[in-house]
């Protein structure tokens, strides 16, 4: 069954076309690569933050998510959980030491760390699994919005791909982040919504036990036992320490506002497994019909989310929540693409082919890898539509291969100085072969095994040969040299001003905001029940209140900066 009426696809292409918009908008903050690919380290850490949580989940919140909520729930919360295990580090440990890094992608400060060599592998690694996975949530995106909107497969993943590719291409990390907040944005209000809808049809809170069937919360699950949970737990710890997350943390001003940014996406990843995962409980509790729809999911719960809006929201506010769920993915397809164009960029073409290239130079470049990549996720994303399986089993499959082997050297590399200069090499190489060979040889380890036996021992290579050899020589004055960084503050001085930067963002995203809802606004005025007007209505005053609220954001900083600056002039007078 299509989802979408010709309103909801009208809502979903005004919203692309915003997107692009605003990528539009935020070109004139990109100077040079610096601003592109890290904000100049000029971002605002409630927008690093917001960008950072929206770049946690995607269209598979809303299918396979909901799906094992439908049947799990007590799992599914578990698993959602897991991801504030890394922020949580974050913000103890992670994120000062990222910010201190100084770095300008994740795997620059590899070469400081450990050798030329090591950020060599790493990067052209990455490259060819980046394009991998970001074909698989292109996909998933592409399936879930074919089946809703009733278009083709091939045509939908071509112009999710284009529109992602076109505003990071035009605003690099700054379209990024202030997307990604506009998502937030278009999101959350619908989801708000729709949970509400949910407990009202429930009875309430309490209802979720008092109504469930019996062991319905035990947590236990013919598919996952504790095994699978822990190894998942220690994935997410290291996806969560890593990649896109790292990236924010080095681009704010200094490692105080890196450890808000931590500290604000974990707050929301607390907070967002309530909202998403309690309507597709409800729909299972409610004895809502699955069978009319199917949205091209593997399984019928995977629609549980889809068939409770179906029932409850009106068309507009339907449109409103595609849009939501494109958006989910979208911004963590923006953040990959623009994370490894600034790998391609500064960590290979930088450091090996062109390493007097001025920054311009790699501004014009990280464009065109920006556009090169989009191209070929996108033709990933089409051939894996024909490869037989579901997105989910291809995540965690090429997940397990990829995420703990590469995150060891990265992340305790950061605290972790008594290890020899090649094991970060040895060890990530090591784990990714075992993966490798057992895939290509059809003796597929289990995702538990790759976590325990492949991760275990590339955590052994890392670990114990330093025990047993000391550093020396230029690689101990190198090691030095990098602790020593490590340990020393930001200071005011390298980042210079961000007045202009940090209240264009607050007011950008804050009309942008008010625009969207003013516009959505405009819904309550169809043909349809009061009803549905009243929740056209309740989701347009949510956009609108949220952007109001960023805009007294903006008015309170613009009121601190003239009295700082007037204090300023006062002292220099005196």
């Amino acid at each position: 069954m299509i989802l979408a009426s010709r309103v909801d696809l009208i809502v979903v292409a005004i919203y692309m076309v915003v997107m692009v918009g605003v990528g539009v908008i935020l070109s004139f903050y990109n100077k040079d690569a610096s601003d592109f690919f890290r904000s100049g380290n000029r971002m605002p850490w409630w927008l690093s933050g917001l960008s950072l949580f929206m770049a946690s989940f995607s269209v598979y919140t809303f299918t396979g998510a909901s799906g094992l909520a439908y049947r799990a729930p007590a799992v599914a919360f578990w698993m959602y959980f897991t991801n504030v295990l890394g922020i949580a580090f974050a913000v103890i440990i992670l994120a000062k030491l990222w910010r201190r890094s100084r770095s300008t992608t994740v795997m620059s400060y590899l070469t400081e760390r450990y050798s030329l060599s090591t950020n060599q592998f790493y990067s052209w690694s990455h490259l060819g699994m980046a394009i991998f996975q970001g074909g698989i949530m292109l996909l998933a995106l592409g399936k879930f919005v074919a089946v809703a909107m009733g278009t083709d497969l091939t045509a939908t993943i071509i112009v999710c791909g284009l529109v992602v590719a076109v505003y990071c291409i035009i605003g690099g990390l700054w379209a990024v982040a202030v997307t990604d907040a506009l998502q937030f944005m278009v999101l959350f209000p619908c989801a708000l919504v729709v949970l509400f809808l949910a407990l009202y049809e429930i009875g309430g809170p309490a209802h979720l036990f008092t109504d469930a069937p019996p062991g319905f919360w035990e947590f236990k699950t013919q598919e996952f036992d504790w095994a699978y949970l822990i190894a998942y737990a220690i994935m997410m710890f290291f996806a969560m320490s890593s990649g896109s997350a790292a990236q924010r943390y080095f681009s704010v001003k200094n490692e105080k506002e890196a450890r808000k940014v931590a500290l604000l996406t974990m707050g929301f990843l607390l907070i967002g497994p309530i909202i998403w995962l309690i309507p597709p409980i409800v729909t299972r509790l409610a004895n809502i019909d699955l069978a009319s729809i199917t949205m091209g999911l593997n399984a019928p719960q995977e629609a549980a989310y889809g068939a409770f809006c179906m029932k409850y929201l009106p068309h507009g506010a339907m449109g409103i929540l595609l849009a939501a769920m494109l958006s989910a993915t979208m911004s963590t397809l923006s953040a990959n693409f623009n994370l490894y164009a600034a790998v391609i960029t500064q960590d290979i073409i930088k450091q090996v082919f062109w390493k007097e290239a001025t920054g311009k130079q790699l501004l014009f470049i990280g464009r065109v890898v920006t556009l090169v990549m989009g191209a070929l996720v996108t033709i990933a994303a089409i051939i894996q539509a024909e490869v037989k399986g579901g997105v989910f089993v291809l995540m965690i499959t090429i997940s397990g291969v990829l995420i703990v082997p590469a995150g060891i050297p990265i992340v305790f590399g950061l605290f972790y100085r008594w290890t020899t200069w090649w094991a970060g090499l040895v060890s990530f190489c090591t784990g990714l072969v075992i993966g490798i060979l057992y895939l290509l040889l059809g003796k597929n380890l289990s995702f538990t095994q790759q976590i325990f036996f492949a991760g275990g021992i590339s955590a052994a290579i890392y670990f114990i040969p330093g025990l047993l050899h000391k550093a020396r020589g230029k690689y101990r004055e190198n090691l030095d040299s990098f602790f020593g960084k490590l340990s020393t503050p930001v200071t005011a001085e390298e980042v210079g001003d961000t007045e202009a930067s940090d209240v264009g963002s607050f007011r950008i995203t804050g009309w942008t905001t008010v625009g969207m809802g003013a516009a959505a606004m405009m819904l309550t005025f169809l043909d349809i029940p009061l009803a549905g007007r009243m929740i056209n209505l309740a989701i347009s005053g949510l956009m609108i209140s949220f952007g109001s609220f960023l805009l007294i954001a903006c008015s309170i900083a613009q009121r601190k900066k003239r009295k700082a600056a007037a204090r300023i002039l006062k002292a220099e007078i005196s």
